[in-house]
């Protein structure tokens, strides 16, 4: 409780400081800065990462194209990549690649059509994982999505594959898609 009051006490401090317009120059604009920083120090408190943004690794990529009669194990391809943040997604494979250690949130989502038939894995470093399906739905089109959250190490691969039968039909477009993001670093 007392670093929260110390925290608080400061960051008032810091706002009556910079809300009452003082005109100053860079130099003692970085100079007050580095004061700043320094107390915030002393009373042992340090932000975990600088100022400046952190290394995103995150992606997101869609089906070109509808797909017809996979056979089992197939890995699907999401050639339509939208976002690639750390290039560890990779469209000619399918798969992403931790380019380092940490917590990953995986998303994927399909669309089928009437009497359509699809079995989901996902897969890491050819284990499954999680499995998501439609069996021979009777709707015109319905749609499924799964969810993973794992520790992986700098090199495992996650992918996502048809298991179990055959899929009969998968939807293109921005219906069916494979999305991840590195959310903790280990």
């Amino acid at each position: 409780i007392m670093l929260a009051y110390v925290r608080l006490s400061f960051f008032l401090w810091l706002y009556t400081s910079i809300c009452c317009v003082q005109t100053t120059s860079p130099a003692q604009f970085m100079d007050d800065i580095s004061g700043y920083r320094s107390a915030c120090k002393k009373i042992g408190w340090e932000p975990k990462q600088d100022c400046t943004a952190y290394n995103v690794i995150a992606f997101h990529a869609n089906l070109k194209s509808n797909l017809n009669n996979l056979s089992q194990n197939t890995t699907i391809k999401f050639e339509n990549v939208q976002l690639n943040k750390g290039n560890g997604y990779d469209p000619a494979t399918g798969m992403f690649t931790a380019p380092e250690d940490g917590v990953y949130s995986f998303t994927w989502s399909f669309l089928t059509n009437k009497r359509g038939t699809v079995y989901i894995a996902a897969v890491v470093d050819n284990v499954d994982h999680v499995h998501t399906c439609i069996n021979n739905q009777q709707s015109t089109y319905i749609n499924t999505s799964g969810h993973l959250i794992y520790e992986l190490k700098r090199g495992n691969k996650v992918w996502i594959r048809t298991w179990y039968l055959p899929a009969t039909f998968i939807h293109g477009g921005y219906y069916t898609y494979f999305s991840g993001s590195k959310i903790n670093s280990i």
